[in-house]
Parts: C-alpha cells; sequence; structure tokens
C-alpha cells in the first residue's frame, strides 16, 4: 500500500469517530478533532514507512480501535491529572515526569529523581480512571484525600511506584481484575484498602506512617508485603489469603503496650460520632483476628517460626480483650443468664492473669533469653530464702534437737510481725486505689534516650512498687489468718508459715512483671546469676533438694518442716518455668517439635 485515497482516508476518519462515538469521552470537540488528526498521521507515517507499511485497508481499520483506546487515554489521563505527559507501554498507560533533553554537563549535576506533583483533581474522575485504565504512577505524590466511601465495581491493573501520599487514602471496589502494586511507597496518612484482588499484589518496601487498614481484603493469589514498614499497628481481620502470604523482612513486630495504644486508637476513632458504640473488646477481637489470619497464612506455607510471633499478637490481643470483659463486671444483671456472664468473667479474669504471666514469663513461648532468666531469678530468690531462715543453724552442734525451729525464732517477734502487717495491709490499700491508673501507664524505656538522674530514680520507684505489691499480698494473708485462725483452730506456726511461703512466690511473680527495667532486671538478674553461679560450685543441692538425694547428700536444711510447704510452692513454679524453658527452645530450634 502506498499511499491514502481521498475515499479510503474518508473509510479510515469513519471508523475513528465512530470507535469514538462509542467510547463516550468527555473531551471536547477541538481535542476530538486533534486525535483524529493525530491517528491519520500516525497512519500515514507507517504507510510511508517500508518496514511497517500496512498490507491493505482491512489492516488499517483493524488497527483504529486500539490506536483510538491509547489516544483518549492518553489525553483523558492529562485532562483529569493536569499532566503535560503521558506515555503508553505495554499496555499500560505509564504516568511519570516528562523526559527532558538537556546538555550533558547540566545532566550529570542531577543526582535526584525529579518528582511529579499530581494536582487535585475530583475523586469521581480518579476512580473514572481506575475503572477504564490500567495505569502505572512512577514518582507521583498525592497531595489530597482519596477517601470516597462509595465502592467501585472493577478497576484495571493498578501500580503506584515510588509515590508519596500526603493524606488519607481509602480505596474500596469490588475487585481488582489485574496485578494491584504499591510498590516503594509512603503513605503519611491512613491507609484503608477493601476489595478482592483476583491477581497477585505487592506493597513491596512500603512504609505506611499512620494506619494500615486491609480488613475484609480477598487475596486469591500471591500477597506481598516484603521489607514493609507499619509505623502502627495494621488491621487484617477477616482477610483472606487464598495464596500464599511473602512478609519477610517486613516490621511486625509489636510489644504489648503498642497493640493496646493502636486497639484503644481504633476505639475512639470508629466511636467518634456513632450513637450505638462499639465496645473495645470487640476491637480486640478483630484484631486478634488479623494475626490469627497471617498466622494461618504462614504455617499455610510451612513457616512455623514467623507464625509463632503471630500467635503471640493473637494471644497479645485475647489478653486485651479478657481484660475488657473483666472491666465489665456487674454491668446490665438483671437476670440469671446475665448473672452467670459475670460468673464466666470470673473465669476469663483467671485466663488474664495466666496470659499475663506467661507473656512476661517467656513472651508466650518466644523468648528464650527472658524464660532464662526467670528460670535463674526463681533458684537464686529460692535459694536466699531457704538460706535466710536457716542461718541461725549451726552446723557444728551434735544435738540436732537443739536446734532452733524456724517458728520458735518467729514467736519472739510476734507482736512486730501484727503490727507491720497491718500497716502493709493499710497502706497497700490506700496506695493501689490511688495509683491504680498510674500502674497502667507505659514506662516507656524502649525509645532511645540517655539515661539520666530522672529516668533512674524513676526506675527505682518501680522496683519499690514491686517490692510493696510483693510485701502487700502475704501481708493480707497473714492478717487473715490472723482474724479467722482462732474459729477454725489453725495453729499460730500455720500463720507463719503462710506468711512465708506467700512472700516466696509473690515476691517472684512481682519480680517477673516489674516494670523497673535496669534495677528490678538488670541488677537483680545480675545478682540472681552470682548467687546461682556460687550455689552451682557450693551447695548444687540447694538448686532443688531432689539433687541432693540424687547424690545421696543429706541436707539437715531440708528436713525442717517449716520449709516443705516452701519446696512444693518451688517444685511447681520450677516446673512451670522449665516446661516454659523447654517449649521455647523447641520453638526456636531447627528441630520440629
Amino acid at each position: 500500500m502506498e499511499e491514502l485515497t481521498k475515499e479510503q482516508r474518508q473509510i479510515i476518519e469513519e471508523e475513528i469517530k465512530k470507535e469514538i462515538k462509542k467510547a463516550n469521552t468527555f473531551l471536547k470537540p477541538e481535542l476530538i478533532n486533534k486525535i483524529i488528526q493525530d491517528i491519520i498521521g500516525d497512519i500515514k507515517g507507517k504507510i510511508n514507512n517500508k518496514f511497517k507499511c500496512p498490507k491493505n485497508l482491512e489492516e488499517i481499520l483493524s488497527s483504529i480501535p486500539q490506536k483510538v483506546y491509547v489516544s483518549l487515554g492518553k489525553e483523558e489521563i492529562k485532562q483529569i491529572l493536569k499532566l503535560d505527559f503521558c506515555c503508553f507501554v505495554d499496555n499500560v498507560f505509564y504516568i511519570d515526569s516528562a523526559p527532558k533533553i538537556e546538555p550533558y554537563e547540566r545532566n550529570q549535576n542531577k543526582t535526584a529523581i525529579e518528582e511529579q506533583r499530581i494536582i487535585q483533581c475530583s475523586y469521581d474522575d480518579l476512580l473514572y480512571l481506575f475503572k477504564t485504565y490500567p495505569l502505572i504512577f512512577n514518582h507521583c505524590i498525592f497531595d489530597y484525600k482519596i477517601d470516597k466511601k462509595t465502592p467501585i465495581e472493577q478497576i484495571k491493573k493498578l501500580s503506584f511506584l515510588n509515590c508519596n501520599f500526603k493524606k488519607e487514602v481509602y480505596l474500596n471496589f469490588q475487585e481488582c481484575l489485574d496485578s494491584f502494586q504499591m510498590d516503594n511507597c509512603v503513605f503519611e496518612d491512613r491507609v484503608t484498602i477493601k476489595g478482592k484482588f483476583n491477581d497477585n499484589v505487592y506493597f513491596n518496601n512500603s512504609i505506611f506512617k499512620n494506619y494500615a487498614d486491609f480488613h475484609e481484603c480477598e487475596f486469591e493469589k500471591t500477597a506481598n508485603f516484603y521489607g514493609v514498614r507499619f509505623n502502627k499497628t495494621p488491621n487484617f481481620s477477616q482477610a483472606i489469603f487464598r495464596g500464599n502470604l511473602n512478609a519477610v523482612n517486613a516490621n511486625l513486630n509489636f510489644t504489648f503496650d503498642d497493640l493496646q495504644e493502636r486497639i484503644k486508637q481504633e476505639y475512639e476513632d470508629f466511636n467518634k460520632n456513632i450513637e450505638n458504640k462499639k465496645s473495645l473488646d470487640k476491637f480486640a477481637n478483630d484484631f486478634r483476628d488479623s494475626f490469627r489470619t497471617f498466622k494461618n497464612a504462614l504455617i499455610k506455607d510451612n513457616n512455623l517460626l514467623d507464625a509463632s510471633n503471630f500467635h503471640k499478637y493473637e494471644l497479645y490481643c485475647k489478653e486485651i480483650e479478657l481484660k475488657q470483659n473483666w472491666d465489665k463486671r456487674g454491668e446490665n444483671v438483671k437476670n440469671t443468664t446475665d448473672l452467670e456472664k459475670n460468673v464466666s468473667r470470673i473465669r476469663d479474669f483467671m485466663d488474664f492473669l495466666l496470659l499475663g504471666f506467661y507473656r512476661k514469663l517467656c513472651d508466650h513461648h518466644t523468648d528464650f533469653l527472658k524464660v532464662f532468666n526467670n528460670l535463674i531469678l526463681l533458684i537464686a530468690l529460692y535459694a536466699l530464702f531457704v538460706f535466710g531462715f536457716t542461718w541461725l543453724h549451726d552446723d557444728k552442734l551434735e544435738d540436732t534437737r537443739a536446734i532452733l525451729t524456724l517458728f520458735g525464732f518467729f514467736d519472739k517477734f510476734r507482736l512486730y510481725f501484727d503490727i507491720i502487717s497491718t500497716i502493709f495491709v493499710v497502706f497497700g490499700c490506700g496506695f493501689f486505689v490511688c495509683k491504680l491508673d498510674s500502674y497502667e501507664k507505659k514506662n516507656n524505656v524502649s525509645k532511645k534516650q540517655n539515661i539520666n538522674f530522672i529516668y533512674i530514680i524513676g526506675d527505682f520507684l518501680n522496683l519499690i512498687k514491686s517490692l510493696l505489691f510483693a510485701s502487700f499480698i502475704p501481708c493480707v494473708f497473714y492478717v487473715l489468718f490472723s482474724l479467722f485462725g482462732f474459729f477454725l483452730n489453725l495453729g499460730k506456726d500455720f500463720g507463719y508459715s503462710l506468711l512465708i511461703n506467700t512472700l516466696f512466690v509473690s515476691l517472684y511473680i512481682c519480680l517477673v512483671y516489674t516494670k523497673s527495667l535496669f534495677f528490678g532486671r538488670y541488677v537483680v538478674l545480675i545478682f540472681s546469676y552470682i548467687v546461682f553461679i556460687i550455689m552451682l560450685i557450693k551447695q548444687p543441692n540447694v538448686i532443688h533438694p531432689l539433687i541432693g538425694k540424687i547424690a545421696n547428700e543429706s541436707d539437715k536444711f531440708f528436713n525442717y518442716p517449716s520449709l516443705i510447704v516452701l519446696n512444693i510452692l518451688y517444685t511447681i513454679l520450677l516446673a512451670l518455668v522449665l516446661f516454659s524453658l523447654q517449649k521455647t527452645a523447641r520453638k526456636n530450634s531447627i528441630v520440629p517439635s
């Protein structure tokens, strides 16, 4: 085909107009005429090119729908986004900075990539582009909200590469027909995405500085979150991962306090202008569902090590949920059913205490060093109690009947015990009434900061609070015994034994729970390791009385009747800690459990 005749040109022009009318474009007539002339000019150029010359008119007419689609798409995108440049590459409209031809010397001085600022456009126009054209935004800045809640039926392929979103992003669609990509993007404000992804999804190396909400999303194929940084806990509740999940190098590491703050913030934001408010425990359950979703997806990929971390976060949320259930006790008790619910809340409260204990003991079987430190602390505390209670013993006495019993020694100071215990109970009750809120506040030492005098004093006060609480509990038991022991015909020896053994248990639990990081953990643990090493070398049977029996070493320290209960309590605590130790070691090893 050498050149267009007048009749052929007219046929081509009519076909172009027909396709434009079918597209139902919003462009003005002058722009449409320009597009027609550009397409005809492109066809003429190919006819004059002997390598790309079409063979006949039918071949030209068959290419017109694609040419009209590309030309209309480029012009509509430029009009809506107020751009000067848009190209069509590999069946995708590529939105980027217009290339500039500059002298070599000037080009060499440019090191940073120039970003193109997207001027604000209407949300409906933006959704029109999402529905109509496959788009790739590269090095763009969105400085306006994308926040209309009306869902889109379908969107084409949509990619954002190296983009910056300054304001809130809310994308709600029924399904994305092609791949969805937000790689190397920065989200300054809240991000909410709802919809079904029929193809792969990519959020690789993106940064979410505010809340990220993916609840109710369906991922049919691979969901890639490689290297993603979530500054705040994301929400994946009720999300479905039918394909693989890639969360390698994503900073999905949260603390209990982070989750508590995130759930509370979500609760406040959701109930800000709503009459029928959603309770806080429901939000905790939603977040628990998020982590359960991640856990199940990782288990499906046989990634058990990372799955154990998400199981830990799931238990964090369960603990927060149980705490809120306990806080609702006594509300709306109108019948027997409501009363039974309140009874079940007592059981939930016990579960809450157990979850809190294991969180502090071993971070739910994920922190081996933490549980090992707590094991050393338990052994050292037990050794101090044993030698503290038997410091009057003289092993040079041949007549063991001359040894002072523990009860006989304590009986000399009964009046002082009564006074001190009463004072602890009175001041302890007042302390907890006045300081209940302050106990719930975070002693934030995770952030990098210089250790100054004020922090040292505050940390030491946290240790004092823990020790006071540890002393408060046995004093309560002792006072109760003093009040009711006479009626129950319990001897005074029972009261002393009760005081000693409850002091041992409460002291250990409070040192595990303490908010004091420097004195309560570092100093106490260093001292515990010193005691443990000394006992291991000098008298290993103190670590547990059973060791002495195995080694055929008879130590009359452990023959005291007053220490039998202490040994039993120590054995129970030791069994709990050793169970956690071996379970944590198995979970963090390559040996399958």
